[in-house]
C-alpha cells in the first residue's frame, strides 16, 4: 500500500523558513511592501492535474516521522502482503513500498511553507522537499530522532514552526478582516496614523582618542571630562540648528570636533515615522515639536540627539489599508509580549561591550 504526505512537512518547514526566525510582526512601516505572509499567493494558470493526482512519488519510501511527542512511528506504509515496511532499511530496495505525494497536499505545502513562493520554482521545491523525506526518514530508521543529544535541537525547531504556523494564522485572519472593520480600528486609532519627517544629528557620548603620530600607545583620557564637552557640544550644535544652520554640516561638524573618523551619518531620517515606530524615551520631545522646531539635545546609550520636525501629516484611510492590517497583526503579537516577561541573568548573558572591556583589561 502506499503512504501519503508524512508529517514530515513540519521539520520540512522548519529546514525552509525558520532557521533563524524573522521577528513577528514588528512595528509596520508606513507604504511598506505587505510581508510574506499577509498576500494571497500570485496566480498561477489552471492545472490540467487533478488534485488528488500523483505529483511525486517515492518508491522505496515507507513509514512517516513522527511529531515530537506523538510517540511511535505513525503508519508505517503496508505491503501487498500487509506487512508493515516502516522498519525496513531505507538503503535497502522495496519495490512494493512507495510513498505518493497528490497535487493537493503539493500545493498546500507550498502555501504554507512560501505563500509568495515563486510557481517557477515549484520543482526546486520539490526536489528540496524529497530530500528531506528520505533523510529524515533514515533519521529514524537509525534512532536520531529518540537520541538524547537532539532532542533540545528537535524540540526548538518543533517550537519554530509552531511559532511560523501562529504568525501565519493571525495574517490569514487578519487579511480576512473586511474594509469596514479596517475603517474602524482607523478611525479609532488616527493618532497612530500620523507622520513625522525629521532631521536629525548625532553627536557622540564620548571623544575618540587616537595614537599620535607613529605611535600605537592609545592616549589616557578622562572619560567624565569627554562626557561634559561632549554634551556641551550638543547644546552649541542646538542652538546652530535652531539658528537655520544647515543639518548635514552641523552633523559633519560634530563628529570633526568628537573625532570620529567614520563618515558622519545622513541627517534625513525620512519622513515615515510614526507614535508606534520610534524610540519611546524620545516620542514625547518629538510630539511637542512643530514643523521647524528644533528639539533640546535628546540623550541615550548612544548620545545625544538633536531632531528637528520636517513635516508633520495623518495618513488618509486612502493610504492606510495595507498598514492597518500591519499594525493589527503587530498589537496582537505586542499584546503577548506583554502579557509574559522574560529575565536574563547578566551574571551569565555578559554583555558585548562587558566582554571588551575585560578583554581590554588582559
Amino acid at each position: 500500500m502506499q503512504c501519503r504526505f508524512p508529517v514530515t512537512v513540519l521539520l520540512f518547514l522548519t529546514s525552509l523558513v525558520l532557521v533563524h526566525p524573522q521577528g513577528f510582526a514588528q512595528q509596520p512601516q508606513p507604504n511598506a511592501p505587505a510581508a510574506a505572509g499577509s498576500m494571497a499567493t500570485p496566480p498561477v494558470a489552471e492545472s490540467k492535474v487533478a488534485p488528488d493526482a500523483a505529483v511525486i512519488t517515492m518508491l522505496g519510501l515507507c513509514g512517516n516521522v513522527p511529531l515530537p511527542g506523538s510517540g511511535a512511528d505513525t503508519a508505517g506504509s503496508q505491503t501487498a502482503a500487509g506487512a508493515s515496511d516502516a522498519s525496513a532499511p531505507l538503503t535497502t530496495p522495496n519495490p512494493n513500498c512507495k510513498t505518493i505525494i497528490t497535487r493537493q497536499q503539493f500545493e498546500d505545502l507550498i502555501k504554507e511553507a512560501n505563500p509568495r513562493a515563486d510557481p517557477q520554482l515549484a520543482r526546486s521545491f520539490a526536489n528540496d522537499y524529497t530530500e528531506t523525506l528520505m533523510f529524515a526518514r533514515r533519521a529514524v530508521e537509525t534512532g536520531l530522532d529518540k537520541d538524547p543529544a537532539y532532542q533540545a535541537l528537535l524540540q526548538y525547531k518543533y517550537q519554530q514552526a509552531l511559532y511560523s504556523i501562529f504568525k501565519t494564522s493571525v495574517k490569514q485572519k487578519v487579511n480576512q478582516m473586511s474594509d469596514a472593520e479596517l475603517e474602524k480600528f482607523y478611525n479609532a486609532n488616527r493618532e497612530r496614523y500620523e507622520q513625522f519627517g525629521l532631521l536629525r544629528i548625532h553627536v557622540p557620548d564620548v571623544k575618540e582618542h587616537h595614537p599620535a603620530p607613529g605611535s600605537s600607545v592609545q592616549p589616557k583620557f578622562d572619560t567624565a571630562a569627554d562626557e561634559a564637552e561632549m554634551k556641551a557640544l550638543a547644546e552649541k550644535i542646538r542652538a546652530e540648528a535652531a539658528a537655520g544652520g544647515n543639518f548635514e554640516k552641523l552633523q559633519a561638524k560634530a563628529y570633526k570636533l568628537a573625532g570620529e573618523t567614520d563618515d558622519p551619518p545622513d541627517p534625513d531620517l525620512g519622513d515615515k515615522w510614526t507614535r508606534d515606530t520610534f524610540p519611546p524615551e524620545q516620542l514625547s520631545a518629538v510630539l511637542a515639536l512643530k514643523p521647524g522646531e528644533v528639539s533640546q539635545p535628546l540623550h541615550n546609550e548612544s548620545g545625544w540627539h538633536i531632531l528637528k520636525m520636517v513635516s508633520r501629516r495623518t495618513m488618509p484611510w486612502s493610504e492606510a489599508h495595507d498598514f492597518t492590517r500591519q499594525m493589527i497583526v503587530a498589537d496582537q503579537a505586542n499584546g503577548i509580549r506583554k502579557a509574559i516577561k522574560a529575565e536574563y541573568n547578566d551574571q551569565y548573558f555578559v554583555s558585548a561591550a562587558s566582554r571588551e572591556a575585560a578583554g581590554s583589561a588582559k
